[in-house]
Formats: C-alpha cells, structure tokens, sequence
C-alpha cells in the first residue's frame, strides 16, 4: 500500500454519508425550486417530508407541498396528501393520548398524596 493512501474501514458507511448528503442537496434545489413555482418539485419534496429523506419527517409539510401540487394541477398529489392527512391524525392521536396518559398519572399522584396508604402498625 502506497505511502499516505486512505483506507476505509467501513465502505458501507461512507456510501450512506453519501446518500445522506445527496439527499440534504436534494431536499435543498427542491426546496427552492418549490418556492419558485416547480410543481414537480412541491410533489417531490413532499415525498422526502412524508419518508423523511434529507429532511425531518413533517406531515405537516407534506400536506402542504401535496396541496400547493395538486393546486398547480398535479391529481397525483392528492392521493398523497391524503397519506399525509392520514399520518397527521396518527400523530395527533398519538399525542392525544400521551397527554391524556400524562394527566391520569398526575391525578393518580395528587390523590395518593392526599391519601397515603396506610401504615400497619405491630402491636407491641
């Protein structure tokens, strides 16, 4: 091996560095493409909100890249963005009951603070 060569360890690892970085350039041109009226672009960044690739996973976003899609004339795009509806609602629920599960826990914790349970006490 030549002096100063690199080696790789891992290739798998740097191929999934590269994929990840194409997908960040990629969420980037589209995200300005979208701005600039692309309606291809508005269907395809909402694809990478929807999965998640090269940005954050955002339903929210998605349902609106889908909408301003469909708007522009795309009826593919509604078909999508009703999965974006759909997981929006599973989030919501989601957090719905969190929430719910958090206030029942406060409840339970308030009432046996203001009634402990008993202690036994032995007869001496």
């Amino acid at each position: 091996m030549a002096e100063g060569s690199l080696v790789i360890a891992d290739p798998d690892l740097t191929l999934a560095n590269a994929v990840a970085r194409a997908m960040d350039k990629s969420a980037e041109l589209l995200r300005s493409a979208a701005n600039d009226g692309d309606n291809e672009a508005r269907f395809a960044l909402g694809l990478l909100y929807l999965l998640g690739r090269g940005v954050e996973k955002n339903a929210d976003e998605a349902f609106k890249m889908f909408s301003q899609a469909l708007d522009g004339g795309d009826a593919e795009a509604a078909h999508f963005r009703d999965m974006a509806a759909e997981s929006l609602a599973r989030e919501q629920t989601k957090e719905r009951d969190t929430e719910d599960a958090a206030r029942a826990a406060m409840k339970e914790a308030k009432r046996r603070q203001r009634f402990p349970k008993p202690r036994l006490v032995k007869p001496d």
